[in-house]
């Protein structure tokens, strides 16, 4: 049994598990947003997961680069980009204190990236480490926890089953929210099953901070950025993930 977050079942599981997730929706939307504020013609996505939103983006001519800390996911992102040739790279590393010596158009902190750097310190880091990727006037779009949304609709859990040949991925949850350090907690475990036999099980507590508009706004601030913008998280489907995720844009000073 692994207890890391996004451990290796986890991540081998982690695209079959969101199939529903509309990432073509969400691409789009940043693309709306690129063209309102400017021409960009590259992009770095700090916390890149498998690349599906890069993949997106590449596909539509933009020059992409990714980071990611976690290994399996970093493979199956490099081998989703590997058609876009120089176009498009991934390194494994931690988006806190990665240095790519180059800057880019935008940078995307997408599905909670930020959120769960549950620290101001880490928050603060973050956001440094997009500033010193971007020139100035450059983009920085991220999608985050709403704490309206949270702190109205209050913790929610599930149960799902997905899928894949002779295997099966029983996924359960649980929530709850820290109103002191303002995070919501979710608890995840995982099974692998193979007919009625287990194949492996992993559990999983993940900690996500949540954002007001005026603390996200001063943040941005002292980071270097001018808030320019928010928006419903774009695409279909329900689910907490989704109804209680908003889209933040700004520009660097």
């Amino acid at each position: 049994m692994t207890t890391e977050i996004f451990g290796p079942l986890h991540a081998a599981w982690y695209d079959r598990w969101h199939h529903n997730k509309d990432y073509p929706a969400e691409a789009a939307q940043l693309r709306e947003v690129f063209a309102a504020h400017g021409e960009v013609k590259s992009v770095l996505d700090l916390g890149c997961g498998t690349a599906r939103h890069l993949e997106l983006l590449a596909a539509g001519g933009l020059d992409v680069a990714g980071v990611d800390r976690a290994p399996v996911m970093v493979a199956q992102a490099r081998e989703r980009l590997a058609a876009f040739g120089t176009r498009a790279s991934i390194a494994e590393g931690d988006l806190l204190t990665v240095r790519l010596d180059r800057r880019f158009d935008a940078v995307i902190m997408m599905f909670s990236v930020l959120g769960y750097l549950v620290t101001t310190r880490e928050l603060r880091a973050a956001l440094a480490s997009a500033r010193r990727h971007l020139g100035p006037g450059g983009l920085l779009v991220l999608d985050i926890l709403d704490g309206t949304a949270i702190l109205a609709n209050g913790p929610r859990g599930g149960f799902s089953v997905t899928v894949d040949g002779d295997l099966q991925l029983l996924r359960a949850t649980s929530g709850a929210v820290d109103t002191t350090t303002q995070v919501y907690e979710m608890g995840v475990r995982l099974w692998l099953l193979e007919g009625t036999r287990v194949l492996d099980h992993a559990e999983e507590a993940h900690a996500l901070r949540y954002f007001l508009p005026r603390e996200l706004d001063l943040l941005l601030d002292l980071a270097g950025f001018e808030p320019l913008g928010s928006a419903p998280i774009a695409g279909s489907g329900a689910g907490p993930a989704r109804e209680w995720s908003k889209l933040v844009w700004a520009r660097a000073r």
